[in-house]
């Protein structure tokens, strides 16, 4: 079993905000190297083969996204332009926001990877129990956290079946034209999107059924602890931190 298993929920998620927030704070290109070497290193180190393969299964969605948005953005100067051709214009906030959403998406892929839906809400719930000094006792947070990811995956896996169906059926989709193959497909989403709804509705009466509704206090909060790899990953954190910002203010002091 990986090591990442053994870290508290808590741990996980909040250690992706944090990598997702931090790279804001980015001003240079080795800043976005040293977080993917880290990055890197924790899939060689802590994903498994499967893992991995079940992350980059989604490299379209890793590049599409991140391309679109830089595509929109040649149409406006949004600072120092390295690159200019009549109305398209390349400039190097352009090129950083496409660096951070193409991290943005590996980061929140990878927390759905070692994070399960319901270590995910029970986390959630635990945070909030936290910040609100133990008064919040309630299960409505990790319900809705649990629909969401039950919905998400019926989405995927029906997408899938209807699509391998709609092929069987359709033998001469490859020949038909690619803007008649686009519409045929964007059909699809319509029954796809219901019949997950459905599965997802299913969930939540089950769930509502065993109680978890109304602020009832299913969880023990206060039986949830930190244990020394939480804390060591945390201390990681704040010396990533403390470290980018000492070489940033002797990089500015020696500019």
């Amino acid at each position: 079993m990986s090591r990442t298993f053994k870290l508290d929920g808590r741990t996980k998620f909040l250690t992706g905000i944090f990598f997702t927030l931090f790279m804001f704070s980015f001003h240079y290109y080795w800043q976005y190297g040293v977080i993917t070497f880290f990055f890197v290193g924790l899939l060689a180190l802590e994903f498994t083969k499967a893992q991995r393969q079940q992350l980059f299964q989604h490299w379209k969605l890793i590049l599409f996204l991140p391309s679109l948005n830089l595509f929109a953005n040649l149409f406006f100067v949004n600072g120092r332009v390295l690159w200019s051709w009549g109305w398209l214009t390349l400039t190097e906030l352009d090129i950083q926001i496409f660096l951070r959403i193409v991290l943005l998406l590996l980061f929140a892929l990878a927390l759905t990877i070692k994070t399960t839906p319901q270590e995910l809400a029970l986390s959630v719930g635990k945070i909030c129990h936290s910040l609100t000094f133990g008064h919040y006792h309630g299960s409505g947070l990790p319900l809705v956290i649990i629909i969401m990811a039950t919905f998400i995956n019926e989405f995927q896996e029906t997408f899938v079946t209807v699509k391998q169906a709609y092929k069987l059926r359709a033998s001469n989709q490859a020949a038909a034209h690619w803007g008649k193959r686009l519409t045929e497909t964007a059909l699809l989403l319509q029954p796809i999107i219901l019949i997950s709804m459905k599965k997802a509705g299913q969930v939540a009466d089950a769930l509502i059924a065993k109680g978890y509704h109304n602020q009832a206090h299913l969880f023990n909060y206060q039986a949830i602890k930190y244990h020394w790899p939480d804390w060591l990953i945390y201390g990681v954190l704040l010396l990533l931190v403390v470290g980018n910002l000492a070489i940033v203010h002797s990089g500015s002091a020696f500019a």
